[in-house]
């Protein structure tokens, strides 16, 4: 499997070339969201590690930057990006490569850690996700690990919002269980203030429908 892939055409970002920390053939994550694409989560974990190593993070940054050129770089993959321990270590050799913009897609999950939020900071545009109002629908939908709750998971969002100084985009997932909650997430977002809120409904094969226009 490959850290860095792509780049593949995102409706947020434009060209993005992902990477991934995890690069696991098996799905590592702190949720199990019940709408994921990907494949059904292996190993439901909050505890940040160590996956990939720095030296082929950066063999493989400098083989894809040769023969192409993205709009952005994203932190994604196969899981929750921020379970990666050397995160910081891997901006850095980015801005050594690079000035194209950082960007990572996170299930908000782990940005109560202030560690985390410390090497978040370093990025340029940070897309969290929220797809639950209240504890029972974030359990329902988002299945998370045993350690982390809605509130642990919202008081993040707030203070890594508080914390960044880049561009701020909220992505809500609206299906079925928490359609009709529409104004308790505007209440949340008018909380939390986001540069951007990114609207979107499961269209790629998983077990949710996605709703009707």
């Amino acid at each position: 499997m490959k850290i860095v892939y792509g780049p593949i055409a995102s409706w947020r970002l434009g060209r993005s070339l992902g990477v991934d920390l995890l690069c696991s053939p098996n799905k590592i994550c702190s949720f199990d969201c019940n709408y994921c694409q990907i494949a059904k989560t292996e190993e439901i974990t909050s505890e940040r590690n160590v996956f990939v190593s720095l030296k082929q993070v950066e063999k493989e940054l400098e083989n894809a930057l040769k023969q192409t050129t993205p709009d952005v770089i994203t932190f994604s993959g196969m899981g929750e990006p921020t379970l990666a321990n050397n995160m910081n270590e891997t901006i850095d050799i980015i801005r050594d490569l690079t000035n194209l913009p950082i960007a990572i897609l996170t299930n908000s999950s782990l940005l109560y850690d202030k560690i985390v939020q410390k090497t978040l900071q370093n990025l340029d545009i940070i897309v969290a996700k929220l797809d639950a109002p209240n504890e029972k629908l974030f359990q329902k939908i988002s299945r998370p690990a045993n350690d982390i709750t809605f509130e642990k998971t919202i008081k993040g969002i707030k203070k890594m919002r508080q914390k960044f100084n880049g561009k701020f985009a909220l992505q809500m997932m609206f299906m079925n269980e928490n359609k009709n909650y529409a104004h308790e997430f505007v209440k949340l977002a008018q909380e939390i203030e986001p540069d951007e809120i990114q609207i979107n409904t499961p269209l790629r094969p998983c077990n949710i429908k996605p709703l009707s226009i």
